[in-house]
């Protein structure tokens, strides 16, 4: 039944020749998923994150643990996946930002990594949302252990919920997302987040790793795409593999209308030099 509603789903959201290429994912055996599995947490591991801070991050989750496979609204969801620690901080390096003045939420936090390197930023706050309690359960406790240095538990919010149904806090934003669903449910998203900025108008950015579904965020008259460390020195982003590698898109607010930049950097967000 799992996989049925999976297949239908992803005829929904891919139609119905990328849902063919894409069924030997869709139905593998327990054995052929536990290798790639194997294989892909000797991958995630070689940052040394995990080793270097006493978590759990890099250990796929599957089966019941993994939670749904489909939202609440029949869209795919993808499966949990952390990258690299660097693949976190390049593009958060390229936003020039007094972090203390902003949020950062991550929509599908998983194991809860990215909100452990965004610790180390100094953000105001630490949100992180999943639709999988057990995701939500690791996180918490890889929060909780991560060391030497410990994140200030005051700090974090988990928050247990469709992405669908997230009401975005109303403070300056960095929202964090590492493909976790179908351009469907992010166009939702992104709605959701233009009336929140509506309403109350702040500064905001999306960074979006693999960024394979970003229409919605293109599409948008309220942000504007910036270059990223990555894409001004390509060298940077070496050992990154192509699928963890980074979009940035921010928003301006200037004298009381959403102002678009054009041949220049906005406001806070200016793009830094170096790494």
């Amino acid at each position: 039944m799992r996989a049925l509603r999976l297949i239908v789903a992803s005829v929904r959201d891919f139609g119905l020749v990328e849902t063919v290429d894409r069924l030997p994912m869709y139905l593998l055996s327990p054995l052929t998923r536990r290798r790639l599995e194997r294989r892909r947490l000797e991958l995630l591991s070689a940052d040394g994150f995990d080793d270097a801070h006493g978590t759990d991050t890099a250990a796929i989750l599957s089966g019941i643990a993994r939670g749904p496979a489909v939202s609440r609204s029949g869209h795919v969801l993808s499966p949990y996946e952390t990258s690299s620690e660097s693949a976190i901080r390049m593009p958060l390096d390229s936003l020039a930002l007094d972090a203390s003045r902003f949020t950062f939420v991550d929509l599908g936090c998983g194991k809860g990594k990215p909100l452990m390197v965004a610790a180390s930023y100094g953000f105001r706050r630490l949100v992180g949302v999943d639709i999988s309690a057990a995701c939500i359960e690791v996180a918490r406790r890889n929060l909780a252990r991560y060391g030497p240095e410990k994140i200030d538990q005051s700090r974090v919010e988990l928050v247990l919920q469709d992405a669908e149904d997230f009401e975005f806090p109303p403070e300056p934003l960095v929202v964090y997302l590492f493909n976790p669903f179908s351009g469907a449910v992010l166009e939702r998203v992104v709605a959701r987040l233009e009336r929140s900025l509506t309403d109350q108008p702040r500064q905001a950015a999306i960074v979006y790793l693999n960024p394979t579904a970003a229409g919605p965020i293109v599409r948008s008259e309220l942000f504007e795409r910036i270059p990223t460390i990555a894409d001004r020195m390509p060298l940077a982003a070496e050992g990154v593999p192509p699928y963890q590698r980074a979009a940035v898109f921010v928003t301006t607010f200037e004298g009381g209308t959403w102002c678009r930049h054009e041949g220049s950097r906005p406001g806070p967000f200016a793009a830094r030099a170096g790494g």
